[in-house]
């Protein structure tokens, strides 16, 4: 078994605290954002999303790990309906080493469906904050992390309008920027992956990657 960070290993005692303070409806999830793969190295009232210890971490995780990486400390107090019948109130705490990078986060889901039935008493505590013009991104709960490219890719697939085979060099350019913007080339493999997808190199990959930033910056 992987050696935790021990700063990741510091915030063990914080999500047991904060879950076993909040009750039942609160999952907090400890993430090893080094392997998406099986990212959650610990997790209490797992019940709330029916994950466990070994999980990989998801489509919006990945997304939001990026948007850490662009310099945020945390993304409070976000809605996501990925869970069934459930009205879920996340945050994600970015945690990084003595290098400023991001080697794992925090995330609290709070199940607030109760509290948004009887929203008119509790209205204070039931809102949600959201970004101008932010995209929304649905979030899934893939069992394995092949599986959670495929959903990721057969996402852009869809938004590009199009199959790959029939895509033109622009087409797959976009394709692998929001590929890249999803957080997926942060998945061990997944450059190649694409990369036999589009029946090209991972050096075409790369350089559609810096192209995308370059149009964006």
């Amino acid at each position: 078994m992987k050696e935790l960070h021990p700063i990741l290993a510091s915030y063990l005692p914080v999500a047991e605290g904060i879950a076993r303070t909040m009750g039942d409806h609160c999952e907090v999830a400890l993430h090893d954002m080094t392997s998406p793969e099986a990212s959650i190295v610990a997790i209490y009232n797992s019940h709330v999303s029916g994950r466990k210890t070994g999980s990989p971490v998801t489509n919006l995780g990945l997304k939001l790990h990026r948007q850490g990486e662009q310099g945020h400390d945390f993304i409070l107090n976000y809605k996501h309906e990925g869970i069934k019948d459930k009205i879920i109130k996340s945050s994600t705490i970015f945690i990084r080493d003595e290098q400023k990078t991001i080697i794992g986060c925090l995330c609290i889901n709070l199940d607030v469906t109760n509290l948004v039935m009887a929203e008119s008493i509790l209205k204070g505590m039931t809102s949600f904050q959201q970004e101008p013009d932010e995209e929304k991104t649905e979030e899934r709960f893939a069992p394995t992390i092949s599986e959670l490219m495929d959903q990721m890719i057969e996402e852009c697939i869809r938004k590009i309008g199009k199959p790959i085979p029939f895509m033109q060099k622009e087409e797959k350019i976009a394709f692998i920027g929001m590929l890249d913007e999803m957080g997926l080339f942060l998945i061990k493999g997944a450059v190649q992956h694409v990369a036999d997808l589009l029946d090209v190199s991972k050096y075409t990959i790369y350089n559609y990657v810096e192209k995308t930033g370059k149009q964006t910056s």
